[in-house]
């Protein structure tokens, strides 16, 4: 297993960094392992965090001189001088960074769950014993009249030949969202499924913050596997205008 560091800033680059020491240092000045520029994003202090690697995630040390959120949401919060573990699939945020931790085993699967961040979304490649899951969405920001198309990599990882995968979507209304007929896979292939979102113009979802589970299937092949991962999009307001006219005399 390898632990790495997907670096997304707040116009929505990203760049994953591998953890190849037990200990690194994360901040805005140059001789940190991670380098948060403060031209791309402000609120980093010049070493701001240390990360050491643990067997489950990694252990955050909060060094700096302001608080760092913890969850998609920022539901936590670790001040200065805190210590908390984050496990795979978790992010903090760092001023106007986001970082994501993930866990990669030996063939390349990934164990952690990447929550998008900035404009740009995508996740790591999710895998039960035997069906692989990945969500890319090259932004994340769902507009009214601007339909949000991404994509859902399906893989058999299982044994089965000419496994049929099923894609089942929760978090938004059925009349919100078109996804592709689920692949028909063998040993080891992989294949992307369309997935496209459109904006309800509906008071339900609000606007904000949505995450949508994407769950796979294959009853045929692997009746009791199943496999399914967070995709975060950003739902942008709706307004409605009505005009009165008056007359006057």
């Amino acid at each position: 297993m390898s632990l790495s560091v997907i670096v997304t800033d707040r116009d929505g680059w990203r760049k994953e960094y591998p953890l190849t020491k037990n200990i690194i240092h994360v901040g805005s000045a140059a001789n940190n392992e991670i380098v948060l520029d403060n031209a791309h994003g402000a609120g980093v202090a010049p070493r701001h965090v240390q990360v050491i690697a643990t067997p489950q995630g990694a252990r955050i040390v909060n060094i700096g001189n302001s608080a760092i959120s913890i969850g998609a949401t920022a539901r936590n919060t670790a001040p200065p001088m805190a210590v908390i573990d984050v496990p795979c699939g978790e992010i903090i945020r760092i001023g106007d960074y986001t970082l994501t931790f993930r866990m990669e085993s030996g063939n390349g699967t990934g164990a952690g769950l990447l929550l998008s961040g900035g404009s740009n979304g995508a996740s790591a490649l999710v895998g039960g014993q035997v069906i692989g899951l990945r969500a890319s969405f090259p932004k994340t920001q769902l507009w009214p009249d601007k339909p949000l198309e991404g994509s859902v990599l399906v893989r058999n990882l299982g044994d089965r030949s000419g496994a049929q995968f099923k894609l089942e979507v929760e978090g938004l209304d059925p009349d919100c969202y078109e996804i592709g007929p689920g692949p028909v896979l063998f040993p080891g292939a992989e294949k992307p499924v369309t997935l496209r979102l459109f904006h309800s113009k509906r008071p339900t979802p609000p606007a904000g913050e949505c995450r949508l589970q994407i769950r796979a299937v294959a009853p045929t092949a692997y009746p009791d596997a199943s496999t399914t991962i967070t995709q975060v999009i950003y739902i942008m307001p709706y307004y409605r205008y009505r005009l009165h006219l008056e007359g006057k005399g």
